[in-house]
């Protein structure tokens, strides 16, 4: 599909200012060469030190690391922006069940950055995000139902049929995974 949905800025603001605050959140004190320690050397620009330690900690299937290298490359923050590797850390974090890096996606196959733009994988994985999200982060949750909910009006009954069997789909196995 080559559509594109409408997304007000807000709803892009939120995804992106958050993914990085909410889980710099949850990572406290951490041995070094973990997610936190990539965050800490981040912070201070050392871009070099984090995209190291992430990108190690990634290849290794660490969700975290996956979601904030994708950040990275989405932002170009201390790497060249690249899209598609961006659309790249974001599935292998998706598919850890990852709910930052799922919604993130949800956003690169609803406008086709990175990615060939696809409404059934986008509402699927703003489902699967916003059923992820931690109490605390509804404004994340609501974010993503309305991704959700504007790709939705946009696809026909039995593209909606089959973005919700995409997301029951999705959960299964990620939920076979752990």
């Amino acid at each position: 599909m080559t559509r594109t949905p409408f997304l007000p800025a807000l709803l892009r603001a939120v995804f992106a200012r958050t993914a990085l605050l909410c889980l710099a959140l949850l990572a406290g004190g951490c041995a070094p060469d973990d997610a936190a320690s990539g965050l800490r050397a981040f912070h201070e620009k050392d871009y070099a030190t984090a995209t190291a330690i992430w990108r190690k900690l990634a290849e290794e299937n660490d969700s975290t690391s996956q979601l904030y290298l994708g950040r990275m490359y989405e932002l170009g923050e201390g790497v060249r922006s690249d899209m598609s590797k961006a659309a790249l850390w974001y599935l292998k974090a998706a598919e850890r069940g990852n709910p930052y890096a799922q919604g993130n996606l949800a956003v690169l196959y609803a406008y086709g950055r990175g990615v060939e733009a696809d409404f059934v994988r986008s509402y699927a994985w703003s489902t699967n995000a916003a059923n992820g999200y931690p109490k605390w982060a509804e404004d994340l949750r609501v974010a993503a139902l309305t991704n959700r909910d504007i790709v939705g009006a946009k696809m026909s009954a039995p593209e909606l049929i089959a973005a919700q069997k995409l997301a029951e789909s999705l959960q299964t196995a990620i939920s076979n995974r752990r």
